[in-house]
């Protein structure tokens, strides 16, 4: 939960609710899926290579973030089962994200939609 909380803070800090939520409904699907690992913090600290999956772990951000009540609120939501995702493994903020990381998900997934100030996208 601890972890869950702090990605979604680090992620997502700045977007209202349903977008915190939408952040840690992408980390419970990669849980559910036997392609990622099967812990929150499996999927959070997850690496490819020597890239991170998630920034704000790459980056420290996760360890300096202050959890906010509204995120606390988002993860009980999600673990819940308030799911607005429709199936989202990935998402980005374009705006901050390299060319070379919107190349690939351009180019390797299907984007679903955007919501605030990320894209989602499946594969």
């Amino acid at each position: 939960r601890r972890v869950l909380e702090r990605i979604i803070e680090a992620e997502a800090g700045g977007q209202g609710l349903r977008g915190k939520i939408l952040v840690g409904n992408v980390v419970m699907n990669r849980v559910r899926q036997s392609a990622y690992p099967d812990t929150v913090k499996g999927v959070v600290y997850a690496r490819l290579g020597s890239c991170y999956q998630f920034s704000p772990v790459g980056d420290g951000r996760i360890d300096t973030v202050r959890v906010t009540k509204e995120t606390k609120r988002a993860v009980e939501k999600v673990l819940k089962g308030v799911d607005y995702s429709r199936g989202a493994q990935y998402f980005m903020c374009r705006r901050t994200a390299s060319a070379k990381n919107r190349r690939w998900f351009d180019r390797h997934l299907d984007r679903l939609f955007t919501y605030g100030g990320h894209e989602f996208f499946r594969k």
